[in-house]
């Protein structure tokens, strides 16, 4: 499993109604498929947890997919 789908797993199980559909559609971003501030707090938990990976992340480095998995695999 690719780091990119290990993070789109993690949305989609932090997230409230999130769908790898939801996802795709509305191209990785995670404000379009209204990812809350709680969702952000259990997916950097989850991250943390699953990944090992401790983000250290500045306002909007976490909008999208892409982005996540960006800072995940240069924290490696």
């Amino acid at each position: 499993m690719t780091v990119r789908e290990q993070i789109v797993k993690l949305v989609i199980a932090a997230g409230e109604e999130v769908t790898e559909h939801d996802l795709d559609a509305a191209g990785g971003s995670l404000s379009a498929v209204n990812f809350t501030s709680l969702s952000y707090i259990r997916l950097i938990d989850s991250i943390e947890n699953e990944l090992g990976v401790y983000l250290e992340a500045e306002p909007g480095q976490l909008a999208t997919v892409d982005d996540i998995a960006a800072l995940v695999q240069a924290a490696r």
